[in-house]
């Protein structure tokens, strides 16, 4: 029988371990309970893998509900036979997608090292806030599809910042990566900005942007 988060009591001795390197005790208790609240190192490769970016939503209990509700929705919804004459077609017009883009300021003339490097960033940096603001449920959705990213070509500094103003407008988490000034560019220099989201809802602000 699956627990729902409100009646999840993680392991002490790795909550304790988790909570001792800095990790927040929301983020150290939701991903032990998407490890099945096994090991700490569990939960810690979890947390940092790419491949692993998800925990539940550990901040309203309606919304695991609400998104439970809507899994289920789904998956009703792609039982059903578009064609009675041939049942491998399935029907899945109302199952939801989420995506995370990245828009590379193109201005800079960056390597494809640096790309790289900043583009990690702003993937690390809009996921934890991301689980910081209670989406962690949307996060474990995203995961369950592949985690659809792509990495679009930003004109300028000015650009990039537009297009954060806009997606705050639409309440699109999003994220702008300043660089600490390192190597290649100068200090505060805006690399990336990254945006996460429902698919059509993301595409509305970056949509028409041409991949790097």
């Amino acid at each position: 029988m699956e627990v729902s988060y409100s009646d999840f009591e993680p392991n002490s001795e790795a909550l304790n371990i988790l909570l001792s390197m800095g990790i927040s005790e929301k983020i150290a208790k939701g991903a032990l309970y998407c490890t099945g609240n096994t090991t700490p190192d569990a939960a810690i490769d979890y947390i940092f893998s790419s491949s692993s970016s998800s925990s539940l939503d550990t901040s309203k209990e309606s919304n695991s509900l609400s998104r439970k509700d809507q899994t289920e929705s789904q998956t009703k919804s792609s039982e059903k036979v578009v064609n009675q004459d041939d049942e491998d077609e399935w029907e899945d017009e109302d199952v939801v997608y989420y995506k995370m883009t990245f828009v590379v300021n193109h201005s800079l003339k960056m390597g494809v090292g640096k790309i790289a490097a900043q583009v990690g960033h702003a993937c690390l940096g809009l996921y934890r806030e991301s689980l910081e603001n209670g989406l962690a449920a949307d996060l474990c959705q995203w995961e369950e599809e592949g985690e659809k990213k792509i990495v679009l070509k930003g004109s300028s500094t000015e650009h990039l910042i537009e297009l954060q103003e806009k997606a705050k407008e639409a309440k699109i988490p999003a994220y702008l990566v300043r660089d600490a000034g390192h190597t290649q560019i100068a200090r505060g220099s805006v690399t990336v900005l990254s945006l996460f989201g429902l698919e059509e809802d993301v595409d509305k602000i970056t949509g028409k942007l041409s991949l790097l």
